[in-house]
């Protein structure tokens, strides 16, 4: 099967074009570019070069995906990602009255990142965070980031890592078995994102 038969279209277009058994229409996904680079596989005999991309797609609504591709080109290495993105997709759970409803942690290798529920957003830091946290749907939080290396892919696995342990008020209410209805909200050392039952209820 050449690329022609398995993507509708030609040119970069064919990446967009809806599938018939795919549901989401890619029409309501946002693309962010996170990085290109190249490695070097150093042999006995020669060195074998090698393309590398990265890149995230969101629906503002919970529905995320990040794809990584290595080829001989660029070219080759964008084909392979946008294959990984149908691949990675990930349903956020997500509510838009309150997005996120606890600290959110994750980590990969040295990056580290907590996601804080706020009444509003606050997104200052890392460019590419605050634009996936906005594309995920995230829109009362902020977070905080610390590594001692810029590497993209712990960034981006970290991400996922954290964004992925989101609920719900309705799913934390079906949990205690209490009507879940205030938050609290405070600094990363106090109860920030605790939810809390409203006894007058």
């Amino acid at each position: 099967m050449t690329a022609d038969q398995e993507f509708e279209g030609t040119g970069e277009t064919r990446f967009f074009a809806m599938k018939s058994d795919e549901i989401f229409d890619t029409r309501h996904f946002t693309l962010i570019f996170i990085n290109s680079d190249s490695v070097t596989n150093v042999t006995r005999l020669n060195r074998i070069n090698k393309r590398r991309v990265l890149i995230f797609i969101g629906n503002l609504d919970g529905i995320i995906s990040f794809g990584k591709g290595k080829s001989d080109d660029y070219e080759g290495a964008f084909e392979k990602a946008f294959k990984k993105l149908r691949q990675n997709i990930v349903c956020v759970p997500l509510d838009r009255r309150m997005s996120v409803t606890k600290r959110l942690n994750g980590q990969h290798n040295d990056f580290r990142i907590k996601i804080y529920p706020q009444k509003q957003a606050n997104f200052w830091g890392n460019p590419y965070i605050w634009k996936m946290l906005l594309y995920t749907g995230f829109t009362n939080c902020r977070f905080m980031c610390k590594s001692r290396k810029r590497d993209p892919y712990s960034m981006i696995y970290a991400y996922f890592n954290a964004v992925t342990k989101n609920e719900t008020p309705r799913s934390i209410a079906e949990q205690t078995g209490q009507k879940m209805w205030n938050m609290s909200y405070g600094n990363h050392t106090g109860v920030a994102g605790e939810m809390e039952p409203d006894n007058n209820f």
